[in-house]
């Protein structure tokens, strides 16, 4: 029996495996690319080691692609074969992967909520936590769990730095800006080079609409992303947000071509369908051309990502992105085929997804082919309804803007005021401020006076 960093119980008699898994722990919490090696790493030291193999199913489903799914059953047989682990936390990795496997992202989430309750210095388990509940939208229980811990932080904890990160973002999507941007600009003390930090605080400037802030603070730390895994992506797309919302739209697709699509990139190349960065991409995009400017044929790579995606059904968010990008490609035949796979999976889920897709992204994506076709009347009829529920397809405020901003568009386009008061009183409530600054709902706003 070995212990990790933190003094946590490992079920292994090799000191390679567990230093090896303990390295993987840090990467993934630093968003590093090497992680699958350290876990393999632990493997190869001690093939009966079950906790390297229930993570590395975990780690493969949170890619969100169903071909994952089969090698994740494997890792969880291999886990339920090897050596019996001597811990309840242990048990709980493997649950987990169970119950992931079956699409109970809430069940699983219990299992690493549980793990934090117990070992609240388990950064592993707070991250896959976070990780989970955001692609569900579940914001408050993100914060609780990360909040439960704090108590037990401390300057002197190894991965301090990463736990404030975390804490941080829990703190943002829940309104507490204040002890958000707190947090992770601690963080970014301790290490500078922490990608989910200066993501925080990116979300804390631009909720905020501290638009020259945000681009002072991404651009700054943006030459400390170059070992980070995909994060990196998204943080660029950060900037280009706020170069966006600040009115400089060549800037941010300047962003869209050197950082966010770049396929000389290295890791562009070993992934170029990741879920985050079709996110990424079609969001950019689109809004800016919601601002007039003519994107050329940049939709058509973005297009042909969001078509394999179709019967996709891992991530609600990025369904909704997809059908967003075909239909801005001209390519509505598969736009709709993608919303039909959309349905039939909403209708027959047990799962924690299926409801959500029901609830959420069926009615983005439709919003979104109807925006496409300048159909502005449905574009109210589908979000107007449903804009109370668009939380559920996961993301964050600053994200799920992105259909907001099609919804204020089409009903400043019809001269619905009725609306647009009643939109502007919920953007406030949801803790955008100043909207008067934002380029995104300026006009909108000018109409009402």
């Amino acid at each position: 029996m070995h212990r990790d960093c933190h003094g946590l119980e490992l079920t292994t008699e090799s000191a390679a495996a567990a230093a090896a898994f303990g390295r993987a722990v840090s990467s993934y919490v630093a968003w590093r690319t090497d992680t699958m090696d350290h876990l393999n790493g632990a493997l190869q030291a001690d093939p009966e080691f079950a906790l390297p193999h229930a993570v590395k199913g975990i780690l493969m489903l949170s890619l969100r692609k169903p071909a994952l799914r089969a090698p994740a059953e494997k890792r969880l047989a291999a886990a339920r074969a090897a050596r019996p682990p001597a811990t309840d936390r242990e048990r709980h990795y493997i649950a987990a992967l169970a119950s992931l496997l079956e699409r109970g992202i809430a069940g699983a989430v219990t299992r690493f909520e549980a793990i934090a309750a117990a070992h609240p210095h388990d950064l592993l388990a707070l991250r896959l936590a976070q990780f989970e509940l955001f692609w569900i939208g579940e914001v408050a229980w993100m914060r609780d769990i990360s909040e439960r811990a704090a108590p037990v932080w401390g300057n002197a904890d190894p991965g301090f730095g990463a736990f404030l990160a975390m804490r941080a973002f829990g703190l943002e999507e829940t309104g507490s800006y204040v002890e958000a941007e707190r947090c992770g600009r601690r963080a970014i003390e301790l290490d500078p080079d922490d990608p989910w930090a200066a993501h925080a605080v990116a979300h804390v400037l631009v909720m905020q609409a501290r638009l020259g802030e945000g681009i002072e603070w991404c651009t700054a730390l943006s030459r400390n992303w170059s070992a980070a895994n995909h994060i990196r992506h998204h943080n660029w797309w950060h900037l280009a947000l706020f170069h966006v919302e600040a009115g400089n739209r060549d800037a941010a697709l300047a962003i869209y071509d050197t950082r966010l699509r770049d396929m000389d990139s290295p890791l562009m190349r070993a992934m170029p369908d990741f879920f985050v960065d079709i996110q990424n991409d079609a969001a950019l995009l689109e809004r800016l051309e919601l601002r007039g400017l003519d994107v050329g044929n940049r939709w058509s790579d973005v297009a042909e990502l969001a078509a394999q995606r179709i019967g996709n059904h891992e991530s609600p968010f990025t369904s909704a992105h997809c059908a967003l990008a075909l239909a801005a490609a001209g390519r509505f035949a598969e736009a709709e085929e993608l919303v039909r796979a959309m349905q039939a999976f909403a209708g027959e889920d047990r799962g924690t997804l299926g409801p959500r897709y029901a609830l959420a992204a069926i009615p983005a994506a439709r919003a979104a082919i109807a925006h496409r076709r300048g159909e502005h009347d449905c574009v109210l009829e589908i979000l107007w309804p449903a804009r109370r529920n668009l939380w559920q397809m996961g993301g964050s405020h600053a994200q799920r803007d992105l259909f907001f901003q099609m919804l204020a568009a089409a009903a400043h386009r019809l001269a619905r005021r009725d609306m647009l008061t009643v939109f502007f009183e919920e953007m406030r409530g949801l803790g955008l401020a100043h909207l008067e600054e934002r380029s995104s709902y300026a006009d909108a706003l000018a109409a009402l006076g």
